[in-house]
C-alpha cells in the first residue's frame, strides 16, 4: 500500500511539473519574440510594408503569445483590414495582458471598441469603451470619449452621444475627429445649424489633414441642402471632390453636383 501512494505521487509530481513547464516562456523566445516585434515596427513605420509587419508579428507572438504589445500592434492592424475576427483575438489577448498597466489596457480597449462598432455590436463597444473613458490614467480621454459618442450615434441615442463628443472635446478642442461625429450626431438628431456649426468647425482645422475630411464636406454639403442654402451645398460638395475624387465618397459628391 505505502509503494502505491508513492507511486501515485511521484506520479502527480511528474504531471504537475510537465504542466507548469507548457505554461512557461523561455528566455529565449522573449528575446525573440521582442526582435520580431521591432523588425515589423520597422517594416510599418520606415517602410510602410504592412504585410511583412504582420508576418513579423505573427511569429512575435506566436514565440510569446504575452508579447502585449506585438498583441495589440496585430490586433490593430488586422483592424484596419477589416479582418476582424483576427483582430479581436489579438485585441482581446492584449487587454488581457496588460490588466496590470492601465495607461496601456486603455488603448488596446478603444481599438477593441471601434471593432465591435465596425461589427455593429454597439452595447459591447459602449461597455468597453465607457471603462476606456473612465480610467484617471488614460492619456488620452477624448479618442475613447469620441468612440463612445459614435457608438451612440449608431444606436440612434443622439443625446448620449452629444455628450460623450461634448467631453471629448472638452479634453481635446482640436479633435476634428470628435467634431465631425457630433456634427453627425446633430444632423441625425434633426439639429442642422448646430450641425453645420461643429463640421465648420472640423474643417477649420488644419493640423492632421481635418481641413481635407471628405466624409465632413459629404455632410456639411447635406446639413446646407437641409437648411435649404443651396449654393454653400455645392462649394461643399465641390470641394469634397477635390480633396479626393476617386474615392467612394468623392465619387459620391461629384455625382451631387452633377444632379
Amino acid at each position: 500500500m505505502e509503494k502505491m501512494v508513492v507511486i501515485s505521487t511521484l506520479f502527480i509530481g511528474i504531471i504537475g511539473i510537465a504542466g507548469c513547464g507548457a505554461t512557461q516562456i523561455s528566455d529565449e523566445n522573449v528575446r525573440k519574440s521582442d526582435r520580431f516585434y521591432e523588425a515589423a515596427v520597422v517594416a510599418w513605420t520606415d517602410r510602410s510594408d504592412n504585410l511583412t509587419a504582420i508576418r513579423h508579428l505573427t511569429r512575435a507572438v506566436e514565440a510569446n503569445p504575452k508579447n502585449d504589445d506585438a498583441q495589440y500592434l496585430l490586433g490593430t492592424m488586422r483592424l484596419s483590414r477589416g479582418e476582424y475576427k483576427q483582430a479581436e483575438e489579438h485585441l482581446l489577448l492584449a487587454v488581457k495582458y496588460r490588466e496590470n498597466n492601465a495607461a496601456k489596457k486603455v488603448e488596446a480597449q478603444n481599438s477593441l471598441g471601434v471593432l465591435y462598432i465596425h461589427t455593429k455590436r454597439y452595447e459591447e463597444a459602449i461597455r468597453v469603451l465607457d471603462e476606456s473613458a473612465g480610467e484617471v490614467l488614460n492619456r488620452a480621454p477624448w479618442l475613447a470619449y469620441g468612440n463612445l459618442g459614435w457608438a451612440y450615434t449608431e444606436l440612434g441615442q443622439y443625446d448620449h452621444a452629444i455628450e460623450s463628443l461634448k467631453r471629448a472635446l472638452f479634453d481635446q478642442p482640436q479633435f476634428c475627429v470628435g467634431l465631425y461625429r457630433l456634427g453627425n450626431a446633430y444632423y441625425m438628431k434633426g439639429d442642422y445649424e448646430s450641425a453645420k456649426e461643429s463640421l465648420n468647425s472640423a474643417l477649420s482645422i488644419e493640423a492632421d489633414g481635418c481641413d481635407r475630411m471628405q466624409e465632413a464636406y459629404h455632410l456639411l454639403g447635406m446639413t446646407y441642402l437641409r437648411l435649404d442654402n443651396p449654393d454653400d451645398a455645392m462649394n461643399a460638395f465641390d470641394t469634397c471632390v477635390q480633396v479626393n475624387p476617386k474615392t467612394e465618397i468623392g465619387k459620391s459628391c461629384a455625382e451631387i453636383t452633377r444632379e
